[in-house]
């Protein structure tokens, strides 16, 4: 039986769809990864359609990833915790919740084995979710070669994911992108260097990174590795401003770019955009005044009610107790 859609008789999940702190542990006990995989499912699910607070499907997903054998799923899952935080959480918990992904992952990290798939995995969840000192400390340590993991080999393409992070939270100066990518001098490390200056939280480098967007002068490759770093999901006090602008340009570049960079730009800068009532007002109003084509009008509608999913799940992770 799986009451509430979810996990075995006793999983901890009520027909009302609250999750206990012991539902973790009853996904953790499957031996059978078919079983696992379908309540993983299911728990997602009930997380997007705010049947369970974000907080509890976070809390599950860090108490029962360490069971996942798939590299894929538990990247899946990680992935999708972060975005529980981020998105569907109250954003008042946000902090905590970061932290809390943080520390989960620091202390999944010391129990993996040493260089598997798994202790990469949970060094880049981690870099994701580091937002404390000690926390960034560690990820500037793996860097510069201060601290070491065993069995963990800090590549070209892991360098830069530490990096990206370090200059998105201000820990780094802009002067360690230069020296990177003096030790990286290829289009790869340019395109990587670009996203690092995109993520620089200041309003200079945001602007930067919407000017050269908007410039017409980027190949395809550096655009989405702008616009990586332009909206990143952790700095909503620098990017939710550029709403307005985005409705501004949003037409202009649909007519005028190639189709995979304009459907690139409308997808991902929608997301930088406030998940408030007013964005879909403003959606709507886009929408009723300028009579999209159909394929531009689908990918607003779709941003549109991700915003109201994400509204529907705040509401929902508010009424959590803790």
């Amino acid at each position: 039986m799986l009451p509430g859609g979810y996990g075995p008789s006793g999983s901890g999940v009520s027909p009302g769809g609250t999750v206990s702190p012991l539902a973790g542990a009853a996904i953790g006990e499957f031996t059978d990864s078919l079983p696992a995989a379908l309540c993983w499912s299911a728990a997602w699910d009930m997380c997007r359609d705010a049947e369970v607070a974000a907080r509890d499907y976070v809390r599950l997903v860090l108490s029962g990833v360490a069971s996942v054998a798939d590299i894929s799923v538990m990247q899946t899952l990680l992935r999708q915790a972060g975005q529980a935080v981020r998105r569907f959480a109250d954003p008042g918990w946000r902090r905590d919740g970061m932290e809390l992904m943080a520390r989960a992952l620091r202390g999944l990290l010391d129990q993996a084995a040493p260089g598997s798939d798994h202790q990469l995995a949970y060094v880049r969840a981690f870099a994701g979710a580091a937002t404390a000192g000690d926390d960034l400390a560690m990820l500037a340590g793996l860097l510069d070669g201060s601290v070491t993991l065993d069995g963990l080999s800090v590549d070209t393409e892991l360098r830069w994911a530490l990096l990206e992070r370090l200059m998105s939270r201000g820990y780094l100066q802009a002067d360690a992108v230069d020296a990177e990518l003096a030790r990286d001098a290829t289009d790869a490390g340019e395109r990587h260097a670009a996203a690092c200056r995109a993520a620089i939280p200041t309003p200079e480098a945001k602007q930067a990174a919407w000017d050269a967007m908007l410039s017409g002068e980027l190949t395809l490759a550096m655009f989405r590795a702008v616009l990586s770093g332009f909206a990143d999901p952790d700095q909503p006090e620098l990017v939710n401003s550029y709403r307005e602008k985005y409705f501004a340009v949003v037409g202009d570049a649909w007519r005028n770019w190639s189709s995979a960079m304009a459907q690139n730009f409308v997808s991902g800068v929608y997301t930088v955009c406030a998940i408030s009532e007013e964005t879909v007002r403003l959606t709507d109003e886009y929408i009723a005044a300028a009579d999209p084509p159909a394929a531009l009008r689908r990918l607003l509608t779709e941003g549109r009610d991700d915003v109201l999913r994400a509204l529907r799940c705040q509401a929902r992770d508010r009424q959590s107790p803790v």
